[in-house]
Formats: C-alpha cells, sequence, structure tokens
C-alpha cells in the first residue's frame, strides 16, 4: 500500500467538516441500537496525556465503534481541531515500516500547523508484522510527544508482548492497558432493566423471577451488543452474526500457521467435556490430534483470543494450582459458546434454533450455567480454580491468603443440608457459596442464592 496524505484524508474524513463523524457507520450503527452499552473505557480514557495504550477483547465485541465514539467525544464534545484526531485501520499495513511511514505521513503534514495535542487512533495492530518496533523507533525519535496514541487488537498475548517492548515510552498513566469484554451479567441487566435497584437485595428478590428470565436470555445472547440488540429487537439472532465470529476466529488460527481443521476436531472434544476435568493426552487422543503438545498449543492460542479459558485443579493444603492435573475448559461467552456447538452439530445457517434446542435440555442449560459463573469468579477475582477428591468444588477463586469457594447447582430444588460435606473438609471460617437456580438460604457455613443475584451481587462486591 502506497502511504499518502490523500490516503489519510479518505479515513478521516471529519477532516473536512466535524460533523461528518454522525455519518460514520460505527457511529450510525450505535446510534439505531435500542440498548447502547457504553464501553468502559469512555470513562477511562486519558486526554491530556501523552501515552501508548493498547485495548484489547475479543473478535466483533465493539473496539473499532469505541474507537469511534471517543472520536466523536473529541470533536463534538471537547472541540478538539478535527485535524488533530486521526483514525486508521490497519488490516492492510503489512509491516512495522508501513506503520512507521503511515504516522510520520500524519505527523509530518499536521506538526507544521499546530504543536498541539494530537490524538491518534489505530485499529487491529496486531495485523502488523512486529508492530512494536514502528511505535518504539517513533517514541525514541520524540516524534510521540505531545501525542496519545490508542492501538486495539484481538490478540491478547501479541499486543501485551509488543507493549512490553516499550517500556518507559508509554506515558505517566495508572492504567495503560485496557480489555473490552462480553458485557457481565449485571452489565446486562443494567441495560436491559436499569429500573432495577441493583445494590438493593430485597430489591433482587422481589425481582427473583424476572430476573431469571432475563438470565436465561443472557444464556442465549451473551455479553455481545450486537447479539443483545438483534435478539431484543427481533425476537432472533441472525446466523450471519455467529457465521461472522466463527470466520474472524478461523482467520485469526490460519495467521497463527495452525489449521482450521485440527480447530474443529479439538473444539468438538472440548464440547463433549464442557464442565469435566480432561488432560492434554486425553484430548489429543479423542480429537485425533497426533500430539498432545498441539492440542496445548491451539488451546492456549485460543485464550488469548478470548474464546476458552482454562480452569486449573488446586491443592487446598497448599493453596497453589497442579498442572499436571486434569483441568477444565470454558468459553468465555455463552455466545462463543453458541457458534461452536452450532458449527459443531453440522446445523449449517440456523444456529439460533439449535441454541434454543440446546438450552431446552436442563442438564445442556446446567453446564453452561456452570460456563458463565466461572467465568464470572474469574472476570471478579482474575483467579479461578477447581477441586475434586470424593466431592467437587466446581470453582475456588483466591484472595490473598483466602479461599472462596463456590459450587454450581441449577436445577428445580436445592437445600444446604446436601452440602454438609464441605465442613468437613474445610476450616470453621470458610464459607461454601451454592449458585441455585431458584432456592435461597443463608447459614455460617454455607449460603444459597439464585445464579442471576449472585452474579449481580459478585459484580456489585467489585466495581
Amino acid at each position: 500500500m502506497e502511504i499518502s496524505f490523500q490516503l489519510l484524508q479518505q479515513h478521516n474524513p471529519w477532516w473536512f467538516r466535524e460533523e461528518l463523524i454522525l455519518e460514520d457507520e460505527k457511529i450510525a450503527d450505535y446510534e439505531r441500537e435500542s440498548y447502547r452499552y457504553i464501553p468502559p473505557l469512555m470513562f477511562e480514557y486519558p486526554e491530556d496525556i501523552d501515552s501508548i495504550l493498547t485495548l484489547r477483547g475479543p473478535r466483533q465485541i465493539g473496539k473499532s465503534t469505541t474507537m469511534k465514539l471517543l472520536i466523536r467525544r473529541l470533536l463534538l464534545e471537547l472541540r478538539i481541531p478535527r485535524k488533530h484526531v486521526f483514525y486508521f485501520s490497519l488490516d492492510r499495513i503489512e509491516d512495522f515500516n508501513q506503520l512507521y511511514e503511515l504516522i510520520d505521513c500524519y505527523l509530518r503534514n499536521i506538526r507544521p500547523e499546530n504543536p498541539q495535542r494530537l490524538y491518534i487512533f489505530l485499529d487491529e495492530i496486531s495485523f502488523v508484522r512486529k508492530w512494536q518496533r514502528g511505535v518504539k523507533a517513533l517514541a525514541d525519535e520524540g516524534k510521540l510527544k505531545n501525542v496519545t496514541l490508542l492501538l486495539t487488537g484481538s490478540n491478547l498475548l501479541d499486543i501485551r508482548k509488543g507493549a512490553e517492548r516499550m517500556p518507559g515510552r508509554r506515558g505517566k498513566v495508572s492504567k495503560i492497558d485496557f480489555e473490552q469484554l462480553p458485557m457481565t451479567f449485571v452489565e446486562f441487566i443494567s441495560l436491559i432493566e436499569p429500573r432495577i435497584e441493583l445494590t438493593d437485595i430485597d430489591s433482587l428478590i422481589y425481582h427473583k423471577d424476572l430476573l431469571l428470565r432475563r438470565f436465561k436470555e443472557y444464556l442465549i445472547t451473551g455479553g455481545f451488543p450486537l447479539s443483545v440488540n438483534l435478539f431484543f429487537s427481533r425476537g432472533h439472532i441472525s446466523s450471519y452474526v455467529y457465521q461472522l465470529y466463527l470466520s474472524r476466529v478461523e482467520g485469526d488460527i490460519g495467521r497463527t500457521g495452525k489449521l482450521e481443521r485440527n480447530l474443529y476436531q479439538i473444539m468438538s472434544r472440548i464440547l463433549a467435556h464442557i464442565s469435566t476435568g480432561i488432560s492434554w493426552y486425553s484430548l489429543s487422543r479423542e480429537s485425533g490430534i497426533a500430539s498432545h503438545a498441539t492440542v496445548q498449543e491451539y488451546v492456549e492460542i485460543l485464550e488469548r483470543m478470548y474464546v476458552l479459558r482454562s480452569v486449573q485443579f488446586i491443592d487446598l493444603s497448599k493453596k497453589l494450582p497442579m498442572y499436571r492435573k486434569n483441568k477444565k475448559l470454558y468459553f468465555q461467552d455463552p455466545l462463543i459458546f453458541h457458534c461452536f456447538s452450532g458449527k459443531n452439530s453440522g446445523i449449517g445457517d440456523n444456529f439460533f434454533t439449535e441454541c434454543q434446542r440446546f438450552l431446552n435440555d436442563p442438564a445442556n442449560e446446567s453446564k453452561l450455567v456452570e460456563s458463565v459463573v466461572g467465568m464470572h469468579i474469574f472476570r471478579y477475582y482474575k483467579n479461578c480454580f477447581y477441586w475434586q477428591g470424593q466431592k467437587e468444588i466446581d470453582f475456588i477463586a483466591k484472595k490473598g491468603s483466602e479461599l472462596k469457594f463456590f459450587e454450581v447447582k441449577y436445577q428445580e430444588k436445592v437445600s444446604a443440608a446436601e452440602f454438609q460435606w464441605f465442613t468437613k473438609i474445610s476450616s470453621k471460617k470458610d464459607h461454601l457459596d451454592v449458585i441455585t437456580k431458584q432456592n435461597i438460604e443463608n447459614s455460617q457455613s454455607i449460603s444459597l442464592l439464585p445464579v442471576p443475584i449472585f452474579l449481580i451481587q459478585l459484580g456489585q462486591k467489585n466495581v
């Protein structure tokens, strides 16, 4: 691609008139949505500090839309001069040399006019080979002085490693790396049912049945704003949403040099073992992949792409994970699960019907609920383990030296008496939270709480 200032102008129509940002496709789509999710970065973006920021997250989560929303605010609310805001999608930029040339072209043409702060937004930086070398060179040459630079990407490890290779060059701000993840259930409820007072337990109990209905809908939509809006406006999610997500994952897998065929062979076995422990060796044998190291590598790539999350076994006495033990593999969001589950079922283009069929089976629904609970615990505690002896504890979170215990029992009737075994394997100060479908009960060692109320309170405690 030949870099020229005319090319840059084509990607930044607001340079001609600020109001043209309102005609941007991402902005127009956002404004048409009935439920407009406000990404956290909108509240955290440092507008007046030299910095090199990253925004990471899964495919199709709306990172590009977040960039355009920030640009709209800079232009129309903060009245930043229109040419001081530069956006470029990097899907056609090949390497760090072209990236350097792109940014340098912008700076050379804009800097002579005015030394005021510039705002640069570069979308999908992980497409660019060795991108950090181009950014680092610009920083070392002093060309990023008085610049706020935001980079987005969908590969956690690539963005993190690239950023780590620029020590001391990223700015003196408290937070420089951001994640845009699917909405948690508390964010989903805040969007769909803003009238419910989420900090009041009496209000949550009063609305228990409504919250359970909304949770069942969350099991369908997940936390992707696109799927949420389609479901609540049309009553279903179009197949193109599932296929679009899968095609993006397939493309990313191909860019890592891996095979799409192997991806789906491994995924078919992960789907079969969701909520149960399994070894890399068993996964490789069942999926027909010759090496267990190859299977492990695929799973680690999918973790970096925000598709899966592995949950390790924990030694309760040492409070340390045991990596040689079987691990559990969960999907990071219900929509992602339905994408791969539908593909694995061979249903062609009728993903939404397959999703409903799956959730109509109580055993299937319970497995997905366990996945959702586990991923919420991981989000809030930044870690999540499991334990198994004669009994099993679904999830254990570690906070400092303290362990917190969680068991998912998503069925019609549950009693605390069923879990008295916990008191025999734990200390007196330990407490087990049992996440139920609708039962509420509380004692010194064991509490029962419906899953939607549990997830809301978990979110509220960690805001």
